[in-house]
């Protein structure tokens, strides 16, 4: 069976996270840091292969007032590259998950200030679990 990942997006470094070969549950993967798109999506072809993956789950950066913003559209750009490759797309509403990730980590006490990347590994599993949970797919 194929895969999900999950990805928060950012501008110099994308959460990943997994699901389970049964598309229950998401599980932090790796945390990528990139300097050019082109060696994000490399990079993502590679995993994709490694892990048996056919499908993205993107978290789409909408305002709290459903307004796009500079982000969404690097997230359209970003979407658009992963389909002409042949990718399935989703994109799933990321509003609060970095707050739910902090949330998690304060609960755990684990410091967020220096922990930026696992801030973005949680947010990408939140992401992922969150359209696992809709089951639309």
């Amino acid at each position: 069976m194929n895969r999900f990942i999950g990805i928060d997006f950012g501008m110099s470094k994308v959460g990943l996270a997994i699901s389970d070969p049964s598309k229950i549950i998401s599980m932090p993967l790796k945390v990528l840091r990139y300097k050019n798109p082109k060696n994000l999506i490399k990079d993502l072809l590679v995993i994709a292969t490694e892990n048996n993956v056919d499908t993205f789950v993107v978290g789409y950066p909408l305002n709290m007032n459903n307004e796009k913003n500079e982000m969404t559209s690097l997230v359209d750009n970003f979407k658009d590259e992963l389909i002409d490759l042949g990718f399935k797309v989703f994109l799933q509403d990321e509003r609060l998950s970095s707050e739910s990730a902090k949330k998690i980590m304060h609960e755990q006490n684990i410091k967020t200030g220096n922990n930026k990347e696992k801030i973005d590994l949680i947010a990408s599993t939140i992401i992922l679990q969150s359209f696992l949970d809709k089951g639309l797919w």
